[in-house]
């Protein structure tokens, strides 16, 4: 072991040494000073040995390095130099170096390799070379500080700046190739569930610090199990490093970042990174990689990245496009695609993990060969024998089949004759279907005579589809025969051929031949006759019933019988295995056990007096129990009786009577008592509602009268703000109220709208918690939105769930004086999720809290509101499908919950964002498109200090004023004379589709949103009109459609 241990010692320091010495043979080559040639300089933040640059270098080298390129290709390593620079002085030596080198002939085209080379030598570039086009192929999308590359330490978050924000003058195109550190780590989690440690080999570059601070990020997030560990090169040895891997924990895993080590060769400083080719040596634990270095040879097992295939047809395609586009300045962002999981198959089971654990869409290197790729030969040879054997065995059957063949010939024969000479008509069908499988027509393939002498000859229906024998019939036996084809079941009917004035019973059945039917039909007229004169009979006497409405029944004392001779009444309906063909008959303890128990006992009663003489006839009405279609429910019936026959005692034998059903007349007289209930509550209802809403309306009126006449003596400007702020907050407590009052008419006559759409609740989520920040006056009481699911996207009623949640928040700022207000979330049960809004508020006492949802309920009369929003909650919710309540503990806050059934979707963007460059003016113009002088005003003096405004009084004046002036933005009032908003908007549209317009409207309806942003409007407004929200609107569509220069 000793001796194969220096073995291995020497073998690694003279790879080391033919590394190095080609590095530095690239450093020498690279020094010379450069000729006239159009060239492409390649600028590699990392070290002529990096893998991952040459994943980039080779190919370009390949496509543009021969004799028949117009250019030639330079390449500067400068992972040495950058590792020795550690101020801006030093930078400033190296930028002067590197730029004086090609200050005679500046390339065509400059290939940063790495984030580092963007982020130290951008300035300059911008500088000395602003008209050649760049390509910078960087493992992150952002840029940081010089200050972090120069000290090679990680970006923070709030450092980085993306690289698509970039506003240079520079031909910018981004290669992005990331580092898959969270996909590598999950996929050696599944390899090795038993993995409790991880260990992290990088190196002092400003990657690798990147890398480390982006993987603990993610280990605590998403491995929170997990223990990691950096060993750093030039924190130690390459020897402590081997030590350290060969005395790993057991459930170790490794992740190979990279290993440069800074050695001095011929005076310059060289990165060499060598320490692949040894890991696998020391290391008991398997060894995963963030690129493909070493895979296929150095024992590394893999990992999630891109193969460098990929990477090269993507570099190669990126420079030949920017090469012909002429330089098009801005930046453009390339993404590489989709990484695959990568595996070297023989390290990965020599470290006894198992192939089976990889993911499906897996490459894996150094497979052994397949079963077929080793016995290919040997298959075909045996497949061979099988067919020979196979076609001797098929040629013996066929003699087989050919003489049982002969002998169910001869068989048929004899079946044949009787066939022809059968007294019933026997037709056999052909189906015919479309290309979905539904049988649209059928032929006729057989017949035999007896066909012939009730119906036709042979000839006019034989091989003919039924749309031509029969064409008034066909599409009826169509579907009689899709019946039968799909039940597989015999189906019959009566048949009436009016040619003879015969009637048939036709029976169709399956036949044993897939795709055909077999028809028999049996001569019946006589039966058919006889059944249709005792029909024409019974519904007669079932007419003159029906008219009367009444329903004859018979009771047997003595046999104990209920016997009805018609129609069966509904409180003797019973199992149909006790009917016979004449009448109906059911024991008297079963009629009476229909009867609902607590009309029983006084039935029973009417009977017995009149069984016993005690009264000549009865009139009771009574409830019975029904069952249809295995539902029970009760219907009312009257019931008159009396004596038919006594014996010779004089005792009852028979009684008589009818039965009247009366559950609509029943229904009527309930519903009159109901609707005079409901007529003396809606009128309390409605005189108490009256006098709430006189009290609640003139609060907040009376304080904007008497502020309003007062304001005009106001002097000073302080007292002015003061009365001006009153004005408005009883403005907006106004507002709320009408608009709590149109949502309630709307919950009472049953109109909520509810539209559906696909959104994600943690952006949404966001918006509310921004929105209800800006609303907090009280700074102490912060206002916090929990996430629990990293990713929610539901089908859901946006609006409905903004207006539920806010209503939420309003009330708990409003009760909550100190501490803080938290609003979330969670899936409960899998079906519903659970949303909730907790403060640390006033609370609410025990008694009360049953009351909160009720209309009007104010449990503090001094705090402003309509005492409606927790009730116009509780509908909506329920209108939804959830359910709504509340948890609450006085002094020490309360939880406002509710549930809505959860429906996840993926969500698709489709978004377009279209650009528009304006040149730059003093104002914008505002076309006011309105009829009324009063909301004409109410805008300008909104909008007069920022924009220039032109009115048009009428839709058609709007059309002309556009044309003449092409305004910036146009609000549209919607009902307006000669044309309306909608017309012409359509006119505008067709002459610029771009130019902003929003709606103004004083409708508030869902289909009144959806027809507007349907019309060619990108926005709408609605009255009244809250100025700050009409200038925040034109703002956000003005920037959504331009760009100032």
């Amino acid at each position: 072991m000793k001796y194969l241990q220096i073995i291995i010692r020497v073998f690694i320091i003279l790879v080391v040494f033919l590394s190095n010495a080609v590095n530095v043979f690239g450093k020498v080559s690279s020094a010379f000073k450069p000729g006239n040639e159009d060239r492409i300089l390649i600028l590699n933040a990392y070290s002529g040995s990096s893998r991952w640059s040459n994943d980039f270098i080779i190919p370009i080298y390949n496509s543009y390095q021969h004799k028949n390129s117009p250019y030639v290709v330079d390449v500067e390593h400068m992972g040495g130099q950058f590792m020795h620079l550690q101020n801006v002085e030093d930078l400033s030596e190296y930028k002067e170096n590197l730029f004086g080198k090609y200050a005679d002939n500046p390339p065509k085209l400059l290939v940063l390799l790495g984030s580092a080379s963007w982020g130290l030598l951008k300035e300059s570039i911008e500088n000395k070379w602003k008209d050649v086009p760049v390509i910078l192929c960087t493992e992150t999308d952002y840029v940081g500080p010089q200050e972090a590359y120069l000290h090679r330490r990680a970006i923070a978050a709030e450092e980085r700046t993306p690289l698509t924000d970039y506003q240079g003058n520079l031909s910018l195109t981004v290669f992005h190739v990331p580092a898959y550190l969270k996909e590598t780590v999950l996929l050696m989690q599944n390899l090795m569930p038993e993995m409790d440690e991880l260990i992290f080999l990088s190196d002092a570059r400003y990657i690798s610090a990147q890398f480390r601070s982006d993987l603990k990020e993610i280990v605590n997030k998403d491995f929170p199990e997990l223990e990691i560990k950096d060993y750093v090169a030039g924190e130690m040895t390459t020897d402590e490093l081997a030590d350290s891997l060969a005395h790993a924990e057991e459930n170790s895993g490794v992740l190979f970042c990279s290993w440069y080590q800074e050695n001095a060769q011929k005076g310059n400083a060289v990165l060499t990174n060598n320490i692949s080719r040894i890991l696998s040596y020391y290391s008991s634990s398997p060894i995963f990689s963030l690129d493909n270095t070493g895979l296929q040879r150095n024992g590394m097992i893999g990992g999630y990245f891109l193969d460098e295939k990929t990477i090269g047809r993507n570099i190669t395609e990126i420079t030949a496009g920017v090469l012909a586009d002429n330089n098009v300045k801005g930046v453009h962002m390339v993404n590489c695609g989709t990484p695959a999981p990568m595996f070297n198959y023989y390290d990965l089971t020599e470290a006894g993990l198992s192939p089976k654990l990889c993911p499906p869409n897996s490459v894996f290197y150094m497979m052994p060969p397949s079963f077929w790729e080793q016995h290919k030969y040997s298959v075909i040879l045996g497949i061979t024998t099988i067919l020979i054997l196979f076609m001797w065995m098929w040629l013996w059957w066929l003699y087989k089949s050919r003489r049982k063949q002969a002998e169910q010939i001869k068989l048929m024969t004899s079946y044949h004759s009787l066939f022809e000479n059968m007294p019933i008509v026997y037709l056999k069908q052909q189906l015919v279907y479309d290309s979905a499988g539904k049988i649209v027509d059928y032929i006729t393939v057989e017949a035999n005579p007896r066909f012939e002498k009730y119906f036709k000859s042979m000839g006019e229906v034989i091989g003919k589809r039924g749309s031509e024998a029969d064409p008034k019939g066909f599409e009826r036996m169509c579907h009689l025969y899709s019946m039968v084809n799909s039940t597989q079941k015999e189906l019959s009917y009566q048949y009436y051929y009016e040619n003879i004035g015969n009637y048939f019973n036709v029976i169709l059945t399956p036949s044993k031949h897939k795709g055909y039917i077999d028809v028999f039909c049996v001569d019946n007229t006589e039966l058919a006759e006889t059944q249709q004169m005792l029909r024409s009979a019974n519904h007669k006497l079932s007419m003159s019933l029906d008219v009367a409405n009444i329903v004859p029944w018979k009771w047997d004392l003595e046999k104990g019988t209920m016997l009805c001779d018609v129609n069966r009444p509904v409180e003797l309906s019973h199992d149909d295995s006790m009917m016979n063909e004449e009448q109906l008959s059911v024991p008297d303890y079963q009629y009476f056990a229909k009867i609902c128990k607590e009309d029983r006992d006084r039935v029973k009663r009417a009977y017995k007096e009149l069984t016993e003489g005690n009264v000549s006839k009865i009139r009771e009405e009574y409830r019975v129990i029904v069952r249809k279609n295995g539902i029970s429910r009760y219907e009312w019936v009257e019931a008159q009786a009396t004596v038919d026959k006594r014996d010779e005692k004089g005792n009852p034998i028979t009684l008589v009577g009818s039965s009247l059903v009366i559950t609509g007349r029943k229904k009527m007289e309930e519903d009159l008592i109901t609707a005079k209930e409901k007529a003396e509550e809606s009128n309390r209802l409605k005189s108490a509602f009256l006098a709430n809403m006189s009290h609640e309306i003139r609060t907040p009126l009376n304080a904007i009268v008497g502020f309003s006449s007062i304001l005009a003596d106001a002097e000073e400007p302080e007292e002015k703000e003061e009365y001006i702020n009153i004005i408005e907050n009883n403005n907006t407590l106004l507002l709320q109220l009408v608009g709590d009052i149109l949502e309630l008419s709307k919950i009472e006559s049953g109109t909520l709208e509810f539209v559906f759409s696909d959104l994600d609740l943690n952006a949404l989520f966001k918006e509310i918690e921004e929105s209800a920040q800006l609303r907090q006056k009280n700074e102490a009481v912060p206002i916090r939105y929990i996430p629990e699911m990293p990713d929610c996207t539901v089908n859901i009623e946006r609006n409905r769930l903004t207006q539920v949640m806010t209503n939420m928040l309003n009330n708990a700022m409003k009760f909550t004086y100190g501490g803080s207000i938290t609003f979330g979330y969670r899936l409960k049960d899998t079906d519903f999720l659970y949303f909730y809004v907790t403060d640390t508020g006033c609370g609410i006492e025990e008694d009360k809290k049953d009351t909160v949802f009720g209309r009007f309920v104010k449990l503090d009369s001094f705090s402003q509101g309509t005492g409606l929003g927790l009730s116009i909650c509780q509908s909506v919710v329920e209108n939804l499908g959830g359910s709504v309540g509340v948890e609450s503990e006085p002094s020490k806050g309360s939880t406002f919950w509710f549930t809505l059934p959860y429906h996840p979707v993926e969500l698709k963007s489709t978004r377009e964002q279209k650009e528009h460059r304006l040149s730059k003016v003093e104002k914008l113009t505002v076309l006011i498109a309105e009829d009324n002088e009063s909301n004409f005003l109410l805008f300008e003096s909104i909008l007069k200090r920022k924009y220039n405004i032109l009115h048009a009084w009428d839709g058609e004046e709007a059309v002309e004023l556009f044309k003449k002036y092409n305004p910036h933005l146009i609000l549209m009032d919607i009902n307006m004379p000669k044309k309306t908003g909608y017309e012409a908007t359509q006119i505008i549209r067709e002459i610029s589709p771009t130019v902003p317009i929003m709606a103004v409207t004083a409708y508030v309806y869902a289909e009144d949103e959806e027809r507007i942003l349907n019309s060619g409007f990108d926005a709408y407004t609605s009255k009244p009109i809250n100025a700050q929200k009409l200038q925040s609107d034109i703002v956000d569509l003005l920037k959504k459609q331009l760009i100032f220069m």
